[in-house]
């Protein structure tokens, strides 16, 4: 699926064609630089271009990346999320946008395309979670019409396999 969008959504702002589509190995030095620019995250570009690889290949997983003039200024981490208590859905893991393109409609765009695609994949909803202190992006997803439904906290504990370093 790929979608080539105008941002018309903040008029007098500087108008914007982005091309959005799946992830492809090539992409792994870019929304690496992007996650280290926009959210801190240092994940070595190796494993990531394995893991695009793997996600590629895994019909319940997506990475999808807004392009313009093929550098990536966008990136999405998904999965569909099938449920025996409700119906199924689509989970945003991870949403980013470039410093210098948030503001100019990208997210909004990218927001659509997943809405899309959800669509398409005949899923109920849209969730994503927001950390407590990142209220420009709670106003962002309000503002493409994400309705708060719980806050809570999230538990990790870690379960290497065994030769892990």
């Amino acid at each position: 699926m790929l979608l080539e969008n105008t941002d018309k959504e903040n008029e007098g702002k500087e108008e914007l064609m982005v091309t959005i589509r799946e992830a492809a190995v090539e992409d792994a030095q870019d929304i690496y630089d992007l996650y280290l620019e926009v959210m801190n995250y240092d994940y070595p570009v190796k494993k990531m271009k394995e893991m695009i690889d793997v996600v590629s290949k895994d019909s319940g997983n997506y990475i999808f990346v807004a392009a313009k003039q093929d550098k990536v200024v966008g990136v999405a981490e998904v999965v569909i999320k099938y449920s025996i208590h409700k119906d199924s859905y689509l989970i945003i893991n991870t949403f980013a946008v470039r410093a210098a393109y948030q503001g100019k409609g990208i997210g909004s765009q990218m927001l659509s395309y997943i809405e899309a695609f959800s669509r398409k994949k005949g899923l109920s909803s849209v969730t994503v979670g927001s950390q407590f202190k990142r209220v420009d992006a709670h106003h962002f997803y309000q503002n493409n019409g994400f309705e708060i439904v719980k806050e809570h906290k999230i538990f990790v504990k870690k379960v290497y396999p065994s030769g892990h370093s």
